[in-house]
C-alpha cells in the first residue's frame, strides 16, 4: 500500500508527500471494504428475503392446518351433539319400553290371576258334582268342563237327551247355575259355550254331523231352560259390563263342532270297527272364555312395544354408524 521512497530527486526541487499516497491507498481500501460490506449486506438481505418467504409459506401451511383443525373440531362437535341427541332419544325410548314392559307384565299377571280364578271355579264345580256322584273332567288348561259318556251321552245320529241321563243333566245344570250366579265368577267371563260334538260316523240327516252336534247342544240348553225348564235363570245371566257404552248380552251360547274335536286326539277321524263310532265323542263340553278386555289391552300394549322396539333398533343402528 505504501510506496518505497526512490533515490530520484523530485523535479523543481519538490519532495513527494508520503501522506498523500497513504490517503489514496486508504480510500481505495475503504471502498473495497464498503463494496465487500455491501455484498455481504445484499447476501444477508437475500437470505432474509428467502427466510421471509419460507416463513410466509410456513405461516400459510400453519394457517391451513389450523383452519382444517377448526373444521375438524366443528365437525367433531356437531357429531357429538348428534350422538347426544340420539342417546337422549334412545334413553327415552328405553324408558318407554321399560314402562310398557311393566304394563305388559302387570296385564299378563292380571290375566294369569284370572285364568287361575277360572280354573278354580271349574274345579269347584267338579268337586261339587263329584260329591253327587258325577265325574266331570276339567280340560284344555282349565277352561273346559268335559261331561263324560257315563254322565251324559247320545245315541248314534240322535240329539235328544235320553231318560237315563236327565237326572245327571239336572245336577250339572244346578251346579252351573250356582257358579254363574256368583258375581265374582261372572265378571271373569266373556261367554260360556255349550258345545255339542259327534263321533266320526257320517250323519245322513239334516245338516250332517254339524247340525247334529249343534242340536245336541241346543237339546241340553232347552232341557235346562224350557223342558222341563228347572233352570230358566240361566237365560237371564248376562255378561258383566266393563266398558262405557257397552251393553249386556246373554252369557251362555250354544255351538256345534261335529267330529272335528274328538275327546281322544289319537283316535281322530277313526270310526268304531262295527260302525257305531266312539261314544266318548258323542258328548257335551262346557267351555268358559275369559273376558276379552285384558286381551285388548295386551294387544294395544304389544303394538306399542313393537313400535318402540323398532324405534330403538333404528337408534342403535345410528349409533353404530357413528362409531
Amino acid at each position: 500500500m505504501f510506496r518505497r521512497p526512490t533515490d530520484k530527486t523530485p523535479k523543481n526541487g519538490e519532495e513527494e508527500n508520503p501522506f498523500l499516497l497513504s490517503f489514496s491507498d486508504l480510500m481505495a481500501s475503504l471502498l473495497a471494504i464498503f463494496i465487500l460490506a455491501l455484498v455481504v449486506m445484499m447476501i444477508q438481505l437475500h437470505l432474509q428475503k428467502r427466510k421471509l418467504e419460507e416463513d410466509r409459506r410456513n405461516i400459510v401451511v400453519i394457517r391451513e392446518q389450523y383452519e382444517k383443525m377448526l373444521r375438524e373440531k366443528e365437525a367433531l362437535e356437531n357429531e357429538r351433539k348428534r350422538i347426544r341427541v340420539v342417546l337422549e332419544e334412545l334413553r327415552k325410548s328405553l324408558d318407554e319400553i321399560e314402562v310398557t314392559q311393566s304394563e305388559v307384565a302387570s296385564a299378563l299377571e292380571g290375566v294369569g290371576l284370572r285364568e287361575k280364578s277360572l280354573e278354580g271355579m271349574l274345579e269347584g264345580i267338579q268337586r261339587e258334582l263329584k260329591e253327587q256322584g258325577i265325574e266331570v273332567l276339567v280340560a284344555e288348561n282349565g277352561t273346559v268342563l268335559r261331561i263324560p259318556e257315563n254322565a251324559l251321552s247320545f245315541k248314534l245320529s240322535e240329539f235328544s237327551i235320553q231318560d237315563l241321563y236327565k237326572n245327571s243333566a239336572d245336577v250339572i245344570g244346578a251346579a252351573l247355575l250356582k257358579a254363574l250366579e256368583n258375581d265374582a265368577n261372572r265378571k271373569l267371563l266373556d261367554t260360556v259355550f255349550i258345545e255339542g260334538h259327534t263321533d266320526s260316523v257320517p250323519n245322513r240327516q239334516g245338516m250332517g254331523n254339524w247340525g247334529l252336534s249343534t242340536y245336541r247342544a241346543i237339546s241340553l240348553w232347552l232341557h235346562w231352560t224350557d223342558n222341563p225348564g228347572r233352570f230358566t235363570k240361566l237365560k237371564n245371566l248376562k255378561t258383566a259390563v266393563r266398558e262405557e257404552g257397552a251393553i249386556e248380552r246373554p252369557l251362555i251360547s250354544t255351538s256345534g263342532y261335529a267330529d272335528t274335536r274328538p275327546a281322544d286326539l289319537t283316535k281322530a277321524g277313526m270310526a268304531h270297527p262295527l260302525g257305531v263310532g266312539n261314544p266318548a265323542d258323542r258328548r257335551i263340553d262346557i267351555r268358559f272364555t275369559l273376558a276379552s278386555s285384558e286381551k285388548k289391552d295386551l294387544g294395544e300394549l304389544k303394538g306399542q312395544l313393537d313400535s318402540m322396539r323398532a324405534k330403538t333398533s333404528d337408534l342403535i343402528k345410528k349409533l353404530k354408524e357413528a362409531e
